[in-house]
């Protein structure tokens, strides 16, 4: 059976949405069929109906229909894929240019803060490097003063010894050493006139000229001149007492007078040198404490230094990775 088309104008195009009528009385058709000759029939119904072509148009436009929708669920996937992916990188990318300005604030406020530190740091340094150097400087100073002090007293000790020396062989020299004699031998008075050097030399010493009296001075002058004249005779004007003041004994030989002026000599040159020496162990122990107390602060000095210069050093090497960081930070956001 073939179902009655109605009849169009020739030369006139159907639009696609127009063959919904005819798909209908296709449909119709195939019911049609069913009710009279049942599946047989429905099935001789469409051989008939695929060779005609407005059957081909309809299967053609059933398939371009489920190519569509499929390409359409397709479409959508894509669609919905790529809006999700837009979503996604618009908030990651929003948070990533949050999240940077963020951090180029974050790193303006600490390098800020590193430039500070590290100004404080430098002038730190600096200071402590002339603090160093004073110390250096007062430490050798007070060395050159030491060891002048030092060179002066040791040659102040040596001439006072060899002044000290000098009187007490002159003294031995007069008393014959105790041993009762005059000096009328040879050997006493080479004795003598040996120590008579000694002698002038002591008296040239400002300690020396300043405790003894005008007349002393003169006797000791005259002994230098003529020692013999004070070797064989008792000298005028010698009392018991200057006798009894001779610390070499208890002989009294005839040069009590000039043995009397050395021994004064003698007491005030030994005296002199004692002084001297309590002095210069002063000096010495006030030099030693002085000088650990010096070493002690610079020890403290050069290790804050080593701490100082070894925070700015970290300082300036994390100010420096910072600002390249922000210049990096900033690049990307530009």
């Amino acid at each position: 059976l073939k179902p009655h088309w109605p009849h169009r104008p020739a030369k006139r195009r159907s639009h696609p949405f127009a063959m919904k009528p005819a798909m209908s009385l296709v449909g119709a058709g195939l019911a049609f069929a069913l009710s009279l000759h049942g599946a047989h029939g429905v099935q001789l119904v469409l051989k008939q109906q695929e060779q005609t072509p407005m059957a081909k148009v309809a299967m053609l436009l059933n398939e371009m229909k489920g190519r569509v929708e499929a390409d359409g669920k397709l479409e959508q996937q894509s669609y919905d894929k790529y809006a999700c992916w837009c979503e996604e990188t618009l908030a990651r990318k929003a948070k990533d240019i949050s999240d940077e300005t963020a951090l180029i604030e974050e790193l303006q406020t600490l390098i800020l803060q590193l430039n500070a530190e590290v100004a404080t740091h430098g002038a730190e340094v600096k200071q402590l490097e002339k603090e160093i150097a004073k110390n250096l400087a007062e430490q050798n100073e007070a060395r050159s003063i030491r060891d002048g002090a030092f060179e002066e007293y040791d040659t102040k000790k040596t001439e006072s010894e060899q002044c000290i020396g000098a009187l007490e062989a002159a003294t031995k020299a007069l008393t014959g050493a105790g041993a009762g004699k005059f000096l009328q031998t040879s050997y006493n008075q080479a004795q003598l006139y040996s120590v008579v050097a000694g002698i002038r030399k002591a008296l040239e010493q400002p300690v020396a000229s300043q405790k003894l009296s005008s007349s002393d001075v003169e006797v000791v002058r005259h002994f230098l001149e003529h020692p013999g004249d004070f070797a064989g005779q008792r000298a005028a004007g010698v009392s018991a007492a200057q006798t009894a003041n001779n610390p070499f004994g208890d002989y009294a030989p005839q040069s009590t007078q000039i043995q009397g002026i050395l021994k004064g000599m003698y007491d005030t040159f030994a005296s002199d040198l004692e002084k001297a020496n309590a002095e210069e162990a002063d000096s010495t122990k006030e030099f030693q404490e002085l000088m650990a107390t010096k070493q002690t602060e610079l020890e403290t000095l050069q290790a804050t230094l080593a701490a100082q210069s070894g925070d700015h050093a970290k300082k300036a090497k994390k100010l420096a990775e910072s600002e390249e960081l922000q210049d990096a930070t900033k690049t990307q956001l530009a």
